[in-house]
């Protein structure tokens, strides 16, 4: 009898999980199986047995197969048309004190914490790197009947962040529900690492060039680049690192963590051998990115306001506002042509659009000032078309990683395309490589040069 019990128990539970009609986005599974008619079938080598976390809702198909988005344990984003899965793990749900959270309107500038990602969130998948850290609102964000807010957010270490679905804690929250996104003791690395493998830079060597930025560099991740790394003696590796943000750095003495490293906080005797204390950087960064003396730099920069198409430029000066901004040394001075979707903004005084510089670049800017360095450019005018047509993306193939791209437009069956408007326009560079879904639309993860990323279902593009 007792028997009999387990075997109907057992029947019961493999019944549910077979029977669901769909699973929920966030969820970690297992893969099982690929049908022969999928994309990925003959790869399924490299995939059956792994784990996965959805990246959407996975449907189910007449055949019990499932479509969707999963992202792999190597990081590999795939669009599934027929995968078999089992769940391992449903999205969490967390419960927090109500006197640790915001409810109603946020005026920009609050100090916040970020306590839940949604898995609604475009930024689920990397909610360990952003849970629990701290930051401010960059405009003034309300919420919804959930108590999650959507709107931008810079966060203390100088990244910014548009929220769909985000729950924010008040700055000394004691949430025991947050879960701390860094260990307390580090894991290190050992043996080799492969080429594409993503880790944590954890410690830089005192011999290291790199030693000086330690400050700065400890705790960011990225990928292996290049080739695969053997370890030294001490457990200490040497090669090229590609940064998530786009940056990289040959290290000659450095160790590294697959988990995530808490950022090094100068000591009174790290402050002693600085120029300046920690406060007055901070104030000195602070007022360089949104002070006075820059908006004045804006105000008095010259701007004519009757710049068309084709016409020669030449940037005089760059809002603290455009995602250029921290880069604008690079910029101002440096002349080219307007491009064609180059709209003057009368109520900032300043253009947004791209402008074709001289050395081959074509920078998209959310507001920039020009001036005009000569006649009309008629031959990069009459050559526009063709040139433009060379960039344009054929249906049919896939986009290879680190490709720089623009976004064109978003599909409705998207879910960013409610917010396109935030998105088109936008330029970056394609993660992990972008898969043809037809009719000229991709799906993948783009990081985009203000240093947000987002994955798209189907999004058409131009590359640059």
């Amino acid at each position: 009898m007792k028997n009999l019990f387990y075997l109907l128990i057992s029947f019961l539970f493999i019944t549910q999980s077979f029977a669901q009609s769909s699973i929920a986005k966030g969820s970690k599974v297992t893969i099982l199986e690929i049908a022969k008619g999928d994309t990925y079938y003959d790869e399924r080598a490299d995939f059956v047995g792994k784990s996965a976390t959805t990246l959407g809702t996975l449907d189910k198909n007449d055949n019990g197969f499932y479509s969707g988005t999963l992202e792999t344990e190597s990081g590999r984003t795939c669009f599934f048309k027929n995968v078999k899965v089992e769940v391992t793990q449903t999205p969490r749900k967390l419960t927090f004190n109500s006197s640790d959270l915001f409810s109603g309107s946020i005026s920009k500038g609050t100090k916040i914490k970020i306590l839940e990602v949604s898995v609604d969130d475009s930024y689920y998948s990397n909610k360990s790197e952003i849970e629990g850290k701290t930051g401010k609102t960059d405009a003034e964000l309300s919420d919804d009947e959930d108590g999650y807010y959507s709107g931008s957010v810079i966060l203390d270490n100088g990244k910014s962040y548009y929220f769909y679905k985000v729950k924010l804690g008040k700055i000394g929250s004691s949430s025991s529900s947050t879960s701390s996104t860094t260990t307390s003791s580090i894991k290190f690395v050992t043996g080799t690492i492969k080429k594409g493998t993503a880790l944590y830079l954890a410690e830089i060597s005192s011999d290291d060039s790199y030693y000086s930025d330690r400050f700065d560099k400890i705790g960011k991740r990225g990928i292996v680049n290049k080739s695969d790394w053997t370890m030294k003696e001490n457990g200490y590796y040497a090669g090229d690192f590609l940064y998530d943000d786009g940056s990289t750095a040959y290290f000659y003495k450095a160790k590294f963590s697959k988990e995530p490293v808490k950022k090094l906080v100068k000591t009174a005797e790290d402050t002693k051998t600085s120029t300046k204390n920690s406060d007055d950087d901070d104030a000195y960064l602070y007022d360089a990115m949104y002070g006075d003396n820059n908006s004045d730099e804006w105000t008095s920069a010259k701007n004519d306001k009757d710049i068309k198409e084709g016409d020669k430029v030449e940037i005089t000066a760059v809002s603290p506002d455009d995602s250029y901004y921290s880069d604008k040394d690079d910029y101002i001075g440096k002349k080219g042509v307007a491009g064609d979707d180059l709209s003057y903004d009368a109520s900032e005084n300043g253009y947004g659009g791209t402008v074709k510089l001289d050395g081959g670049d074509s920078p998209y800017f959310f507001l920039v000032k020009l001036k005009k360095s000569g006649s009309k450019n008629t031959s990069s005018s009459t050559s526009k078309t063709s040139t433009t047509t060379t960039k344009n993306i054929n249906y049919g193939e896939s986009i290879a990683k680190g490709t720089k791209v623009k976004v064109v437009d978003v599909d409705a069956d998207d879910s960013f395309y409610s917010n396109k408007s935030n998105y088109i326009g936008k330029s970056g560079k394609v993660a992990e490589g972008l898969t043809h879904q037809g009719n000229g639309l991709y799906s993948g993860k783009i990081i985009f040069t203000d240093k947000t990323d987002a994955y798209f279902f189907k999004v058409s593009l131009k590359k640059l």
